[in-house]
């Protein structure tokens, strides 16, 4: 070896060398900070604020740092920093995971997560699953706490952490199935180690569980395709037959997966890799049909959708929700950017990146200066199709949400970034087009960047993104349950931003029957029309109060007082009205009882 190539040699591993010792401090800060920084004794609007900015940036810094050790073994086929890099990745992700356990939270997800823990109580309180269309989830966890001891509240928090798990191990194997590579894997590998599917990686919901099965499958399914094995089929099966039954939608989304894959290997310019029959498309259809036509409640949310598709529905789309928000509160500009950042950020780069270099590889296989294979069409082709029925969910009202089938559609891009960034860069450029390789360098850095900063600060739900914290206190279980105990009769109960009926379901089962029916509760109180709340109604009321609803609009949207439903004052005259009993105040809850007077005239 040359003095020249023994001294950059010795200059590539001091680097590697200080960038991994970086990356290693920044994530030991971020521990110290979590360590000495005291657990919540109360709701908190946003994760976020609960940290300084200096730990997020530790957080950034140290994902940056596992990438950019991982890009150093890219040139290098001796060079085994990209297992380091990948560690300090993954330990990151682990502590921003486990982030709502932390902080001391008693559960994280006040709404579908709490009435899924009550399918978990109506399994101990009955024996049976009974209606249940997804119980895979719910007999997880209580075989889980059976044999643990753990709370199902604690255990409804770790489990979306060790799905994440299994959802990176898929991410991984499911990389290096579809690139033949080894740059392409290396890459790769940053990208797929992010946290990008936000939700996903921390609600205790069987679709969330789902979806991080989907590498795992997908990985099976190509590998299979590969290798059929009699082995590694019926492994298939098996992760076939529970991600089927983990939810219906999800069901129909990997199915729709395996039909785009059959389209795909018999399409013009693909190079169709692997020859063994696949069956994966029909046995899904098999136990779609086997299992959920047994629930009538399937059948009639797909009942809905055909409706709205087809003319009959009338319910408002998300995005007509949007346009008529901006209509009325007139946001700045900054504004619109900020929520649009923080609300769709992660998909916008992701479609836009993985899309773009998708349409890139196409016009290549028309130039006939590189082939499709059938791994990388289908991977694109689900990028596309996913990202269009997610628009659709946007722009009808399609019982769900556009994030669903984004979700799917996001796993599909970020595994064909490094990839296709490998298979352009080779295929555009050569060996000694320095500027390219440099250009390519670049950009493959910034866009990794820009994906590590989105998926930290997108991950938990806060009013940059005009959302709340998902936060569950011990004082709304607390409260809740006090209402419970006494309850004096079928009143209605008011409430805002509090779902009691979530609390009971968690308590009691989903079965047993609500003590009252839920109204939310008028805008200012109906102050600007009454003196009195008691005014309004002719029974009295129970009303329930929450430390989020009291603060709800002053934190989330502090620039537009004009737009807020309750102020400050209307919780203030609420609290000295004469026709309103104050019940129960913990610190954050706060349960009223209101007397109707507008039959005595008062």
């Amino acid at each position: 070896m040359s003095e020249n190539s023994e001294q950059t040699v010795f200059t590539h591993s001091r680097t590697t060398e200080a960038i991994a010792v970086v990356g290693v401090l920044l994530l030991l800060i971020s521990t110290a900070i979590v360590v000495i920084s005291p657990q919540a004794t109360e709701y908190e609007i946003s994760l976020y604020d609960s940290y300084p900015a200096s730990f997020w940036g530790c957080i950034i810094g140290s994902l940056f740092a596992g990438s950019l050790l991982i890009f150093r073994s890219v040139g290098n086929p001796n060079e085994r920093s990209w297992v380091f890099g990948a560690s300090l990745m993954l330990a990151t992700d682990a502590l921003l995971l486990l982030m709502p356990l932390i902080r001391g939270y008693v559960m994280y997800g006040d709404a579908d997560p709490l009435t899924h823990l009550g399918y978990v109580q109506d399994i101990v309180n009955t024996g049976t699953t009974g209606a249940n269309i997804y119980p895979l989830a719910h007999l997880l966890v209580l075989a889980t706490a059976d044999a643990t001891g753990l709370k199902a509240m604690t255990l409804a928090m770790l489990t979306p952490v060790i799905f994440s798990a299994v959802y990176f191990g898929g991410m991984v194997s499911l990389l290096f199935q579809v690139t033949d590579s080894r740059r392409g894997f290396l890459l790769g590998l940053p990208f797929v180690l992010l946290p990008i599917l936000g939700y996903s990686h921390l609600l205790f919901r069987p679709f969330d569980f789902s979806i991080l099965l989907i590498p795992v499958v997908l990985y099976l399914f190509f590998k299979s395709q590969r290798n059929p094995a009699p082995a590694i089929r019926a492994i298939l099966v098996l992760s076939l037959v529970g991600i089927l039954l983990y939810h219906p939608l999800t069901a129909v989304f990997v199915t729709g997966i395996f039909l785009l894959y059959y389209t795909v290997q018999y399409s013009p310019k693909i190079q169709t890799i692997y020859q063994s029959p696949t069956s994966a498309f029909g046995f899904s259809l098999a136990v779609i049909a086997g299992w959920y036509s047994n629930f009538p409640g399937v059948i009639l949310r797909f009942d809905t959708i055909y409706r709205v598709l087809f003319g009959s529905g009338s319910n408002d789309a998300p995005v007509q929700a949007y346009a008529q928000t901006a209509q009325e509160a007139t946001p700045s500009l900054i504004d619109i950017v900020q929520f649009i950042t923080f609300r769709f950020g992660t998909e916008m780069v992701l479609f836009g990146l993985g899309g773009g270099l998708f349409g890139v590889a196409l016009l290549l296989g028309l130039k006939k200066r590189y082939a499709l294979d059938t791994r990388t069409a289908t991977m694109g082709t689900v990028v596309c199709v996913f990202g269009s029925v997610g628009l659709l969910f946007l722009l009808l009202d399609l019982i769900v949400t556009q994030e669903r089938p984004w979700q799917v559609a996001k796993i599909g891009a970020v595994v064909l970034l490094g990839p296709l960034f490998h298979i352009i860069k080779s295929r555009l450029g050569r060996p000694n087009q320095s500027l390219l390789a440099h250009s390519a360098k670049q950009t493959v850095t910034l866009a990794l960047l820009i994906l590590v900063v989105l998926s930290t600060l997108t991950l938990f739900p806060s009013p940059l993104s005009g959302m709340t914290n998902d936060q569950v206190t011990a004082m709304e279980v607390e409260g809740s349950q006090w209402l419970t105990e006494h309850e004096t009769g079928n009143r209605e109960l008011y409430h805002f931003d509090i779902e009691y009926r979530r609390f009971h379901h968690a308590e009691h089962g989903v079965r047993e029957g609500l003590p009252f029916w839920e109204v939310f509760l008028p805008a200012h109180f109906n102050y600007t029309t009454t003196m009195y709340f008691g005014q309004n109604y002719g029974s009295d009321k129970y009303v329930m109060i929450n430390r989020k609803g009291r603060i709800f609009y002053q934190e989330t949207y502090p620039d537009y007082p004009q737009r807020w439903k309750y102020t400050p004052q209307d919780f203030q005259r609420f609290n000295r009205d004469r026709t309103v009993d104050r019940s129960y105040d913990n610190g954050d809850v706060r349960i009223y009882l209101a007397n109707g007077t507008r039959i005595r005239g008062a």
